[in-house]
């Protein structure tokens, strides 16, 4: 069954390289939002195993999106990794708080982002009792 990955990004450029990164894996299927509203909307009807968040989109950036979806229950357990250009320390620890489990930053290092992908896309984190445990799919 192929690992579903949602990927929330509003350049269109961008996108794009995304895209065509991720489907060169027949494992993944692949959803994309254009923006963070459109994104909440498409996870009323599936959960994926995997969101990529582009942090800066306009009319609700990445951070509010992730926070919105972690404080659904049925939806909180995704494991989101956010996406951006920026690298500064507090911009990282941002998307942490905001419930990111990972960053990485634009432009990418393909090789270094597939493995990443991979890993976060096989493992679900679940809340149990206030720990955290790691449940592979």
């Amino acid at each position: 069954m192929a690992r579903q990955i949602l990927l929330v990004e509003d350049n269109q450029s961008n996108r794009e390289l995304f895209v065509e990164i991720l489907r060169l894996n027949k494992e993944y299927e692949l959803h994309v939002a254009e923006n963070g509203i459109q994104a909440l909307e498409m996870l009323e009807t599936f959960s994926p195993d995997l969101i990529l968040m582009d942090i800066h989109m306009p009319e609700m950036d990445g951070l509010a999106v992730t926070r919105t979806i972690k404080s659904i229950p049925e939806l909180a357990a995704i494991p989101i990794v956010a996406l951006s250009a920026l690298a500064m320390k507090s911009d990282i620890q941002s998307a942490l708080e905001a419930g990111c489990i990972d960053y990485i930053t634009k432009p990418i290092r393909i090789r270094d982002f597939l493995e990443k992908i991979a890993q976060y896309s096989a493992v679900r984190e679940t809340q149990t009792s206030g720990c955290k445990e790691q449940t592979h799919l």
